[in-house]
């Protein structure tokens, strides 16, 4: 506050006051006070900048019991709920709060590392979660796409999330889908085999959970074996992995690999944080659950209950 000036402050008080409590608009304050209305908005941005104003929304969770019992009958560490409804396309607000709950249990500490997944749940928390795990080491992983999606650049979500909790960043610099002599070849560089040797050493894994079957091909990512037979079983993948509602993970064609983190080493990580955001994630969520990829689940109130109802 220290660029107000005493008058500026109580201007600040004043307004705030007539308009969080006693429910005044803002045209009214501005008649009051002869001034615009668009500078009775920049008022209030002030105050709640300067801390004149806190705001707090205390959303109640309907059903308190509900996260220990979804953790139960899905055989998960823990399930952290977030009240509200997360936008598929832009979970993150719902969910950065949820998620942060299950970060504090994993207890991070310097040089720690955590792993991020493609997709469009990690892309968005990343943007939204504050945190300071000062210290930490982020890795993708997994490889990048030649294409402009942001959410299947694992290079910009490792880097977004490193800058959301103060921690580092390294570089995948490879392709995700790949042959398999470019993947003998990539994984004997020197440069890409420090970066992968990091998953087995990882504390944390954060994973987007997708759906399958895709509404639209396109969705998926470039590459994506979407004419693969085995997927007509697939229910949903994480890190690139598919797998069935009844938790067997669907191994790639033999003319394509993915260059990342295998099944095994996702399930040797002490912390992997499945997100979940939106109802049609309800039956991936059980079958990243069933296939051991998963042991946390950050998800929403409405995905939580549909899981539910799934789950019988």
């Amino acid at each position: 506050m220290e660029h107000d000036t005493e008058a500026d402050l109580e201007n600040l008080v004043a307004t705030a006051v007539m308009y969080y409590e006693h429910h005044m608009s803002q045209e009214a304050i501005a008649r009051r006070l002869g001034t615009s209305r668009s500078s009775v908005s920049r008022l209030l941005a002030r105050a709640r900048d300067v801390g004149v104003v806190s705001i707090q929304i205390e959303a109640p969770n309907p059903d308190p019991a509900l996260p220990g019992r979804l953790a139960s009958c899905l055989g998960l560490d823990a399930v952290h709920v977030a009240p509200g409804r997360a936008l598929e396309a832009d979970p993150g607000p719902i969910l950065a709060g949820a998620l942060a709950g299950a970060l504090d249990d994993a207890r991070l500490g310097r040089g720690d590392v955590v792993i991020v997944s493609w997709g469009r749940a990690v892309a968005s928390v990343s943007r939204y979660l504050r945190r300071r795990d000062a210290g930490v080491v982020v890795v993708p992983a997994m490889g990048g796409q030649v294409g402009d999606r942001p959410w299947f650049q694992p290079n910009d979500i490792a880097r977004t999330f490193a800058c959301a909790v103060n921690g580092q960043a390294r570089f995948l610099n490879a392709p995700a889908v790949v042959s398999p002599e470019l993947d003998r070849a990539l994984r004997a560089e020197a440069d890409t085999r420090v970066v992968m040797d990091l998953w087995d050493r990882a504390t944390v894994a954060l994973v987007s959970v997708g759906a399958w079957p895709k509404p639209d091909p396109s969705d998926a990512a470039e590459g994506f074996p979407v004419d693969h037979p085995a997927l007509v079983d697939a229910v949903g993948d994480v890190a690139g992995l598919p797998f069935t509602s009844g938790g067997e993970v669907i191994p790639w064609p033999a003319d394509r690999r993915l260059l990342g983190v295998a099944p095994e080493q996702l399930r040797r990580i002490p912390h992997v944080i499945g997100l979940a955001g939106g109802v049609s994630k309800a039956r991936a969520a059980v079958g990243a659950a069933r296939a051991g990829l998963i042991d946390t689940l950050v998800t929403d109130t409405p995905t939580a209950r549909a899981i539910v109802t799934l789950l019988g």
